[in-house]
């Protein structure tokens, strides 16, 4: 039966199969233009533009295309348009034209798909984001070179439509609801992660000043400057993996993790013997670095559990308040500094050794309490961006499943 598993409520009957060229009227390529400086009008739509993982016209490095304003007209996006990637690695990534998106010109490794008028362009476009279609697109744009493919072999996908308009507009109006709410929670996320930043900046001295600008209610007097050998003691403890000490890992972007959650760079099935390997303990509040990848970020606070990580990484616990550390270590302007303490000849191989991370000083608050009120604060900020992180996370899965199960 062509009927999708899920259905929005008040419609039945059959889905017809159809293919996407009798769905539309014309195919044609983009422009074959350079890209040259945004000139604050013509916005050029490009395969790199387009967003891999939420289709969307990715504004953050705007060009334009370098030719006369004459030669642009049949190449401008109209609300409808659908365009698709028609050769390398991202061949058959589609995007449905935005007006919000202002006056877009496609480029020409792009294809313009319009349709006719008795479907709707949203609901057709996300077929295009279903595993039906990245099937067909695998399938037929396998070239003994670049994989690539033409409007005619777009045109043979096939896929089930509904025949009822407003059906077709009721499942693209859900999604355009799904797309909002994906929309808000990334735009929440940016929102927090610059007030963090922007809290770094304000919250602790400056170069040259004892004191930082904002300052919570009750406190007063000048920070400490004191050096890291005065502040961090490296932890040598060394354990296999036990009940009480599993195994974690350590990423860039999350600090200390379970090994399940490490979405990319899985390497575990390279240990053969984990019952005897031996590893670095690690307790709660540790501050943890990579001395490979520690000015890309890479040094944090364990906020999980007591565990044991690889031998590769340092680990070093403290008096002080430990979240409040954190921030200290995790400030731009500290982590640009540790570059003048990394040792090796080779960029990519430069590395910070513990002694050299000892030497390096930094202003502290002088009383426990003021770094604890500091700690707490910031805390507070990374525990609503982790949650807003979740809930987006969680909106993805539903869109996926609704892509699955939505069409047939």
């Amino acid at each position: 039966m062509a009927k999708p598993q899920i259905r929005l409520k008040g419609f039945e009957g059959e889905w017809k199969l159809s293919l996407m060229s009798e769905l539309t009227t014309s195919f044609s390529y983009g422009i074959n233009a350079a890209a040259i400086q945004y000139d604050g009008i013509h916005k050029y739509l490009r395969i790199t533009d387009i967003n891999d993982s939420s289709n969307e016209f990715d504004q953050s490095n705007l060009t334009s295309p370098n030719a006369e304003e004459s030669k642009l007209a049949p190449f401008y996006l109209k609300e409808g348009d659908i365009t698709f990637a028609r050769t390398g690695a991202s061949v058959g990534k589609s995007y449905i034209y935005n007006p919000n998106d202002g006056n877009v010109i496609f480029a020409g490794f792009l294809i313009r798909v319009i349709l006719k008028d008795r479907v709707n362009p949203f609901f057709v476009y996300l077929n295009t984001l279903t595993k039906k279609y990245r099937k067909h697109v695998t399938l037929v744009s396998q070239r003994s070179g670049q994989p690539g493919m033409n409007p005619k072999e777009f045109g043979e996908f096939r896929f089930y439509i509904s025949p009822n308009p407003k059906e077709q507009r009721a499942i693209g109006d859900y999604f355009k609801s799904l797309d909002s709410m994906l929309q808000s929670t990334t735009k929440k996320i940016e929102s927090l992660k610059q007030m963090k930043q922007a809290c770094l900046v304000s919250m602790f001295p400056h170069a040259g000043e004892t004191t930082p600008r904002v300052r919570f209610k009750g406190f007063e007097g000048e920070w400490k400057c004191l050096p890291m050998s005065e502040i961090f003691i490296e932890r040598h403890d060394i354990s296999t993996i036990t009940d009480n000490l599993p195994q974690l890992s350590f990423t860039i972007e999350e600090g200390v993790i379970r090994p399940e959650d490490r979405k990319t760079n899985k390497r575990d099935f390279l240990i053969k013997d984990k019952t005897n390997k031996r590893y670095l303990v690690t307790c709660m509040d540790d501050i943890i670095y990579n001395p490979a990848n520690v000015i890309y970020g890479a040094i944090h606070k364990n906020s999980l559990c007591d565990g044991v990580v690889s031998p590769i990484y340092k680990i070093f616990y403290t008096l002080q308040d430990p979240s409040f550390m954190e921030c200290v270590v995790r400030r731009p302007e500290f982590i640009k500094e540790m570059t003048i303490y990394m040792e090796g000849t080779v960029q990519k191989l430069r590395t910070l050794k513990p002694e050299a991370f000892l030497k390096m000083s930094a202003y502290i608050a002088p009383s426990l309490e003021e770094q604890k009120k500091i700690g707490d604060y910031f805390r507070s900020l990374d525990k609503q961006i982790s949650l807003q992180k979740q809930r987006l996370e969680k909106l993805k899965q539903i869109k996926a499943a609704c892509l699955d199960k939505m069409f047939v």
